[in-house]
C-alpha cells in the first residue's frame, strides 16, 4: 500500500486556517489518556485526519472547496475536495462550545445547463449539513448561516463564493460523533461520493467515565467513491451509469493495518459516509460493545458478538461508537460481512487488518450505565398524551411501470399527479440508466398531524411544486409511523431533532435513539414494512428536511421539508 507523502501532508496541514482552535495531526490527537501507542517491527498503515481541537469554548475555521488531485489505492483521482484532502478535518468540539466554519467555495463554474431536470445542473454549488447536530436550522443573523439545507440548489454556495456558518451547541448536547457533508438537493451524491465529508465529534460527561478516557481513540470514515474510468465523478450521469460501489476506504485508505497490545481497550468512531451502502461490521475473534449511535450515548452498553450474519449494521449516515479489547497476539480482520440490502447483495469485504502484537496491558470496559443528557430522557406514552397525541403517516415509495413505460403511463399515473409542466423535474432520464422513467417519492395525506393520520393516495418528489411540507409546533410532541413501500431498504434521516425509535413493523423494540433509521426491507404496495419513532421538537423553529439517505434516491426527490413554527 502506498505511504503518504509526508511533505504534502505538512503543507496541506498549515492550509487550514483556524481562527481560534488548535490544529492537529491525527496521529497524535488519535491517542486518549491512557497508554502511549508502541513501535513493532510490523507498521502501521492506518492514518486519521487532521483534527482541530476548540480551545476556550471556541472553533472557528475556514474550509476550502476545490478540485484537487490525490492518489485512491495506487489509482490518480481528480475530485471535488475538502481542503485537497480525500476525507475533511475533524472538528473536534466539546458541548457548550460554539463552532464557526467560513466555507470557500473554490470549484469552478457550473457547467451550462445540460441536464432537462434542472435540479441537476448544479454540481458545483455547495453547502453545508452537520449531520445529527441538533443545531439552528436558520439564517441564525444576516449574513450568517446555522444548519441552513432548504435544498434549493438555487440557494447554495456558488461558485466563487463564501458563507459563514455559526453553531451555538447547548450544553446539554448528546456527546458523540456526527459529521459534516454537502446536502444541496440534486449535488449530495456526487459531492459526498467525491469525498467533501468529515467526522464532528462533541464531547460530554459520558467521555469522562474513566474506562472510556482511557482507551485511545481511532476514527473510521468509510467511503466508496463511485469513479468513472478517469478517476472522477464529475456530474450526477456518470453515478447512475453503476448501481453500486462495493469497494470500501477508511480514511481515504484500503485496507489499513492498526495495531493493538493484548488487552488494550481502544474506542472506534465509525461513521458510514457512502452514498448508498450498509455496512455489516465484525471484527475476527472480537466482541463490539457499543456505547453510543447517532451521535448518542447507548445508556447500558450492549456487546455484538464476531460473526454474527447481521452484526453492527450501520445504514448510510449512521454513526457507531464502540469500545474494543485485543484478545491474544495474532492478526485479525475487520470485515463489512455480506448484506441484503433488499434491492441489492452486497458482498463480504475485509476494510482493515488488525495486529494484536507486543506486551499485555491491564484494561477495563465499563460496567455500569452511562450517563445520559436530560434531552434524551424516554419519551412516554404519558407525555405524547399530554401534548395531545398527534400523530403522522408518511411513506417512503418508489414509483414507475414495471414494463419500463413513462409515469404517464398506467398504472403509475394514477399515484403522479404530475402538474403541467413539471415532467422534466420529476425523473432523471439521462443515459437510460435504472432510474429512468421512475420517481423518488415521499407520500403523506396531509402537512398537519393527527390523532388518527391517514395514509396518502398520490406521490410528489421533493422538487415539485405540489410537494407537501410537514409543519410542526415548536416545544411540540409526536409519533410519526414511516412506511416503506419498496423491498430495498431506505435510510430515513431526519435533521436539528434526534428522533426515539419505538417500533419496528408495528412491533415495540427496546427503544433507542438515533437520527438515520434504515427501514427494513421487503416492502410492497399491499404490505408496507415501517418504523415508529417519537420526537420532541424543541428550541429552534425554522425549515429543515427529512429524506432517504440513500443520496442518490434524496438527490431525485425522496425528500419532504418540515418548518417548525
Amino acid at each position: 500500500m502506498p505511504q503518504p507523502d509526508n511533505s504534502r501532508r505538512q503543507f496541506l496541514r498549515l492550509s487550514y486556517t483556524v481562527g481560534m482552535g488548535v490544529a492537529l495531526p491525527g496521529w497524535l490527537t488519535a491517542c486518549g489518556d491512557g497508554n502511549e501507542p508502541i513501535v513493532p517491527d510490523i507498521a502501521e498503515t492506518f492514518t486519521e485526519p487532521d483534527r482541530l481541537v476548540a480551545r476556550n469554548g471556541v472553533l472557528d475555521v475556514q474550509m476550502h472547496i476545490a478540485y484537487a488531485d490525490n492518489v485512491l489505492d495506487g489509482r490518480p483521482v481528480h475530485l471535488r475536495s475538502i481542503e485537497g484532502r480525500l476525507t475533511g478535518p475533524t472538528l473536534d468540539i466539546h458541548a457548550g462550545d460554539t463552532l464557526s466554519v467560513l466555507v470557500h467555495n473554490n470549484l469552478p463554474p457550473n457547467p451550462a445547463s445540460v441536464e432537462p431536470n434542472w435540479v441537476f445542473n448544479y454540481p458545483n454549488s455547495t453547502n453545508l449539513h452537520t449531520h445529527g447536530l441538533h443545531a439552528d436550522p436558520r439564517i441564525v443573523r444576516p449574513g450568517v448561516y446555522g444548519d441552513y439545507v432548504v435544498d434549493d440548489p438555487r440557494e447554495g454556495i456558488a461558485p466563487g463564493g463564501t458563507r459563514q456558518h455559526e453553531f451555538a451547541i447547548g450544553k446539554d448536547h448528546p456527546p458523540g460523533t456526527y459529521w459534516y457533508h454537502p446536502h444541496l438537493h440534486g449535488s449530495s451524491a456526487v459531492q459526498v461520493s467525491s469525498g467533501m465529508a468529515g467526522a464532528l465529534i462533541v464531547r460530554g460527561p459520558a467521555d469522562q467515565v474513566p474506562e472510556i478516557a482511557a482507551a485511545r481513540e481511532r476514527l473510521f470514515l468509510f467511503q466508496t467513491p463511485d469513479l468513472n474510468d478517469n478517476g472522477e465523478i464529475p456530474d450526477f450521469a456518470s453515478l447512475v451509469k453503476t448501481k453500486i460501489a462495493t469497494v470500501y476506504y477508511i480514511n481515504g485508505l484500503r485496507r489499513p493495518r492498526l495495531l493493538m497490545r493484548p488487552g488494550e481497550v481502544q474506542r472506534w468512531r465509525f461513521i458510514n459516509a457512502t452514498v448508498g451502502n450498509f455496512l455489516n461490521l465484525s471484527l475476527d475473534s472480537h466482541g463490539l460493545m457499543q456505547i453510543g449511535h447517532d451521535g448518542n450515548p447507548v445508556q447500558f452498553p450492549r456487546t455484538i458478538a464476531a460473526g454474527l450474519p447481521e452484526s453492527l449494521v450501520m445504514a448510510p449516515g449512521n454513526r457507531d461508537d464502540i469500545l474494543i479489547k485485543a484478545g491474544a497476539p495474532g492478526t485479525y480482520y475487520l470485515r463489512s460481512l455480506a448484506y441484503d440490502m433488499g434491492a441489492d447483495k452486497l458482498p463480504e469485504d475485509i476494510v482493515a487488518e488488525i495486529v494484536v502484537t507486543g506486551e499485555p496491558l491491564t484494561m477495563a470496559l465499563p460496567a455500569g450505565p452511562l450517563p445520559m443528557p436530560h434531552m434524551l430522557a424516554p419519551i412516554t406514552d404519558e407525555e405524547l398524551a399530554s401534548h395531545g397525541g398527534l400523530k403522522r403517516e408518511l411513506v417512503f415509495r418508489i414509483v414507475k411501470n414495471d414494463n419500463g413505460d413513462p409515469i404517464t403511463a398506467a398504472p403509475a399515473a394514477a399515484l403522479l399527479p404530475v402538474p403541467a409542466g413539471e415532467l422534466s423535474l420529476w425523473t432523471f432520464q439521462t443515459g437510460n440508466t435504472f432510474v429512468a422513467n421512475t420517481v423518488y417519492a415521499m407520500g403523506s395525506a396531509t402537512g398537519v398531524p393527527s390523532t388518527t393520520p391517514q395514509m396518502p393516495t398520490v406521490y410528489y418528489p421533493f422538487q415539485s411544486s405540489r410537494a407537501i411540507k410537514q409543519t410542526v409546533a415548536l416545544d411540540s410532541v409526536e409519533e410519526w409511523t414511516v412506511y416503506s413501500m419498496d423491498r430495498g431498504q431506505h435510510p430515513m434521516h431526519i435533521h436539528v431533532n434526534p428522533v426515539q425509535v419505538i417500533k419496528i413493523n408495528g412491533r415495540p423494540v427496546e427503544p433507542f435513539w438515533a437520527d438515520t433509521i434504515a427501514l427494513p426491507r421487503g416492502g410492497s404496495p399491499e404490505a408496507p414494512v415501517s418504523i415508529t419513532l417519537r420526537s420532541r421538537f424543541t428550541d429552534f423553529k425554522g425549515p429543515f428536511v427529512m429524506h432517504c439517505h440513500l443520496l442518490l434516491h434524496e438527490d431525485l426527490g425522496m425528500m419532504q421539508r418540515i418548518e417548525v413554527v
